[in-house]
């Protein structure tokens, strides 16, 4: 995996994805902050509280797609990686989710007013564990993407057991089913599973992987160019949010955004800017950062709400030292914590590796 990424970095400017990244993490944590601000101390900051999500979070999946398909086009149909290839996405998240939720479930038995009650029970728990759908989101709120993430592995991977065409019409129906239903052509059944399923946020995925298609086969040229159009679209589908509530398809049109935005970053052929290079730390630190803003930003609200912090500083500079003191926060996670689990997963992965490799020659002989 490592070599396929550090061959990406030559090919595919992965200093300018992780960077596009590390804005995406800080606009789901500015909105969090807001919506934080506007909870503890009633102060709307930067006037987004009220705007629910960003729409950031349909770039992370539009690159999860992007990546598996960069990364594993050329593997498809080799079954011997079906099994590593789960276990490498699966080290990946689960690890460092499970350490997170363990350190927060505790608090909604010592503290149960932090809560809404179901937080303590046992079968939402072991759900939220496994990341399984559920009616509500897991214990740690801001996971409920994982969710979306580990279907969207499991049914790539169906592309190592079986033939291109059979994937490739597993694909077409399913995703021609999630259109459909999104556009109130067909009613999907009104079950929790069904709607999981069918949800539009899978479509973000494979609008990753249509990148990654159109990038390898084409030339498209002014990097700027697209990354400008994907910026105007999220600024506009901004304001239109901000002025118009419940507005249609706006995950698909975020969804839209992003992927120009992800065309324009990995084609671009521009220099590394030091600038951008803290952008690309807290796209490194991405999944630390989606993981712990909250709780940590919980932390440093509660703080300034102690300190009086409001009546001191104002509203807007308490709001913006929290957000700062939180990302300082995760990022401490990100290089005490999540960095020592990746290195210790890896290490796991390898040594499965060895074991398997005197195994498939045995079979081959």
């Amino acid at each position: 995996m490592q070599e396929r990424l550090d061959g990406m970095e030559r090919k595919h400017n992965f200093f300018y994805i992780q960077a596009a990244r590390g804005v995406a993490v800080l606009l789901v944590m500015l909105f969090h902050a807001s919506q934080t601000g506007q909870h503890y101390f009633g102060y709307n900051y930067l006037g987004i509280s009220e705007m629910g999500r960003s729409g950031a979070y349909t770039f992370f999946f539009a690159l999860t797609g992007y990546l598996m398909f960069t990364l594993y086009r050329d593997q498809f149909g080799r079954t011997e990686l079906f099994g590593t290839f789960l276990l490498k996405r699966f080290y990946r998240i689960y690890p460092l989710y499970w350490l997170m939720t363990a350190a927060v479930v505790p608090i909604y038995f010592l503290v149960p007013s932090f809560g809404f009650g179901y937080e303590r029970n046992p079968a939402v728990i072991f759900k939220s564990m496994l990341l399984w759908p559920q009616a509500q989101a897991p214990i740690l709120g801001v996971a409920w993407s994982l969710t979306y993430v580990v279907w969207f592995y499991l049914m790539f991977s169906l592309a190592f057991l079986l033939k291109e065409k059979t994937v490739a019409a597993i694909y077409s129906g399913w995703l021609t089913i999630i259109a459909l239903n999104e556009m109130g052509w067909i009613q999907v059944k009104s079950g929790l599973l069904e709607q999981f399923l069918f949800n539009e946020a899978h479509l973000e995925f494979f609008a990753g992987m249509l990148v990654a298609y159109l990038v390898r086969k084409r030339s498209l040229g002014h990097s700027l160019w697209w990354i400008a159009g994907g910026g105007a679209v999220y600024a506009i589908l901004w304001v239109l949010r901000f002025e118009q509530a419940g507005l249609r398809y706006t995950d698909l049109l975020h969804t839209f955004g992003s992927a120009l935005v992800l065309v324009g970053v990995t084609t671009w052929k521009g220099p590394v800017y030091r600038w951008l290079k803290p952008l690309a730390l807290c796209g490194n630190a991405s999944y630390s950062i989606l993981l712990a803003s909250l709780p940590m930003m919980s932390v440093t609200f509660k703080l300034a709400r102690a300190a009086h912090a409001v009546e001191r500083i104002g509203p807007a500079l308490t709001v913006t030292l929290c957000f700062l003191s939180g990302l300082l926060l995760c990022l401490a996670v990100y290089r005490w914590v999540e960095r020592p689990l990746n290195a210790l997963t890896k290490k796991a992965v390898q040594a499965r590796s060895r074991r398997k490799a005197p195994e498939a020659y045995s079979r081959a002989t």
